[in-house]
């Protein structure tokens, strides 16, 4: 009996998308706003979407990854000043009618160590400079996205209009 050969049919490369002072994402993985410590319950702390501290939180991780890129000036952070995350209140709302969470704690394992973390699962609109919502759609939003979490996607995006066939370079190479 032979190998079975496994083959895609096509390859896709998805567009990238346009980005404007304000935004609509989802998040795919949960955001964490909070850094966990060592013997500190200050991670795993409710922070309700709706507020600025949480908006505040998630602006201070931006502009500090921002920044350890080391591909923006003085100039761009003076632009970047603007940032405000509205969540979807309606979402938010039918949540809350149906019990439902929003807002869970996750566990975030670093050389070993466990540390428990509160991760976010919701819609928002982003108003912030178009580099940042690249930064933010390319890299995540919060703490721990080396790790997952932020994930983030375009809300109302139809994904089948946001990818083209890719053609290989090379002709010898059918996809």
């Amino acid at each position: 009996m032979g190998e079975l050969q496994i083959s895609p049919m096509y390859t896709e490369i998805e567009q990238t998308p346009e980005f404007a002072d304000e935004m609509k994402f989802l998040c795919i993985s949960p955001i964490v706003p909070i850094k966990a410590s060592f013997n500190s319950q200050e991670s795993k702390r409710f922070i309700t979407p709706e507020t600025d501290e949480f908006s505040d939180l998630l602006y201070e991780s931006t502009l500090q990854r921002l920044e350890v890129t080391g591909n923006y000036s003085a100039e761009d952070f003076v632009r970047f000043k603007k940032f405000q995350l509205v969540p979807d209140e309606a979402y938010l709302q039918r949540l809350r009618e149906k019990e439902k969470k929003f807002a869970r704690i996750y566990s975030v394992y670093n050389q070993d160590v466990r540390y428990e973390v509160r991760g976010y699962t919701l819609p928002f609109k982003l108003y912030a400079a178009p580099e940042v919502q690249e930064f933010l759609f390319n890299c995540g939003l919060g703490n721990y996205t080396y790790k997952g979490f932020g994930m983030l996607d375009i809300a109302n995006a139809n994904p089948i209009e946001r990818t083209e066939r890719y053609r290989f370079k090379s002709a010898d190479v059918e996809a």
